[in-house]
């Protein structure tokens, strides 16, 4: 036969369980989500059929990842080129996020974000994409603190990352 007590001791047990569990679901599971989410676009297919915020996001998302501090990320509107500034080690990056589905990028915009890179005294540029770059865009940085990141190697960073 249970008694009062035994039963108040039983739901206790299952109070206190049932508030840890809530407890860890807030204070740790954005964690799981933030990573989960870039996770989902390890394929260029995916990459191309994501909307520009979305591709934005997961570039943020895969250089906080890789110890960048995002100083600023995904700002609505004009962005003057940048839609990313970062720092790690004292160094400040800005990047820019270009989902294309086929056309590569030009060095027309590699050009600008050099002049951006200089203009917002940056010491490295990163341009990403959903598709690839021209050779005049990978001859043009040749020598120059801009690093070109293509479907291909994005793909590679994120399965890198997302294990």
């Amino acid at each position: 036969m249970t008694t009062a007590i035994d039963w108040y001791a039983k739901e206790t047990v299952w109070g206190v369980c049932a508030a840890a569990y809530l407890l860890w679901e807030v204070a740790f599971s954005h964690l799981g989500r933030k990573r989960l989410r870039a996770c989902r676009y390890r394929s260029v297919r995916k990459l191309k059929r994501t909307t520009w915020r979305t591709f934005e996001e997961i570039c943020a998302e895969l250089f906080d990842a890789e110890g960048w501090r995002i100083l600023r990320a995904g700002k609505s509107g004009a962005d003057g080129g940048i839609d990313i500034v970062m720092q790690k080690r004292g160094k400040k990056a800005i990047v820019q996020c270009k989902r294309y589905r086929d056309a590569p990028v030009g060095v027309k915009t590699v050009r600008e974000m050099y002049g951006l890179l200089h203009e917002h005294d940056a010491d490295e540029a990163y341009i990403v994409t959903s598709s690839g770059f021209t050779k005049e865009s990978l001859l043009f940085v040749e020598g120059k603190p801009i690093v070109l990141i293509d479907a291909a190697m994005l793909v590679k960073r994120l399965k890198r990352r997302c294990r």
